[in-house]
């Protein structure tokens, strides 16, 4: 009896198995199935500001000028997982969410957030996960009515400012201008050494031989010198003369 039963038994688990493979196959299918791309693309742009975020976004501007100012930014914008095997789950949590201002520096980190309240509330999740992401990254965070924004002066107290270039004192200037004049002068010096020995290289004494010692042909290619004239027995030549030939061995040459 028993042997009679495990046959059944058998085909079931198989038949159980093909169902559930059809039924995970399907599944993916209408899942990978889309909609083709409309042939009317019926839709027409729409302006980023409201009227009192347009008013806001003004407040800020003149109350920030060294700051660049963005209008809902999401959050996934300007922060990011520390574990790169977590990506996937901080994106699922973060990427509804925004602020509807961010104030940034000129190199584009984001500094402070704000977010203006609307007649339809935030709810209290969606409003820790804002708070807990913002305060994780440092960055300042307010949230108020939009007929209720700080003045100016509050505003500016709101992110760092930029320091403005301390500007020398006239002693301070004075001395940086002797610091330039005497680096000037040093270099000069320096390059008129640099040019008088650099002339002093083409004469006798860069190879070594005094001007008493014998020389023979500048341009022999040898280290020893040679008999010949003593350089102070080459007198100076006439006006009239355009050079002195120093006559050397060589040997002739024929055509």
């Amino acid at each position: 009896m028993p042997k009679l039963q495990f046959p059944w038994y058998l085909a079931s688990l198989i038949l159980a198995f093909m169902l559930g493979a059809g039924l995970v196959w399907a599944m993916k299918r209408g899942r990978d199935k889309r909609r083709p791309l409309p042939a009317d693309w019926a839709l027409t742009a729409r302006p980023v500001f409201g009227s009192d975020e347009r008013r806001v976004y003004r407040q800020l501007r003149e109350a920030l000028p060294h700051h660049v100012v963005l209008a809902k930014l999401p959050i996934v914008r300007f922060c990011q997982p520390t574990d790169p095997r977590e990506v996937r789950f901080w994106f699922e949590l973060l990427n509804t969410s925004h602020v509807s201002f961010a104030i940034c520096s000129p190199n584009g980190r984001v500094l402070a957030a704000i977010d203006l309240e609307t007649d339809r509330p935030m709810s209290r999740r969606s409003l820790q996960i804002k708070e807990s992401v913002l305060a994780a990254c440092r960055i300042r965070y307010l949230r108020c009515a939009a007929d209720e924004l700080p003045s100016i002066p509050e505003l500016q107290l709101l992110v760092p400012q930029p320091r403005p270039p301390v500007r020398p004192t006239s002693a301070a200037a004075t001395m940086v201008n002797q610091a330039r004049e005497s680096l000037s002068d040093t270099v000069a010096a320096r390059r008129r050494e640099r040019n008088t020995l650099w002339q002093d290289a083409g004469t006798l004494r860069s190879s070594g031989v005094s001007p008493a010692r014998r020389v023979g042909s500048l341009s022999d290619g040898y280290d020893e010198p040679h008999e010949g004239l003593a350089a102070n027995d080459i007198r100076n030549p006439p006006d009239d003369i355009g050079g002195i030939v120093i006559d050397t061995p060589v040997s002739p040459l024929r055509h």
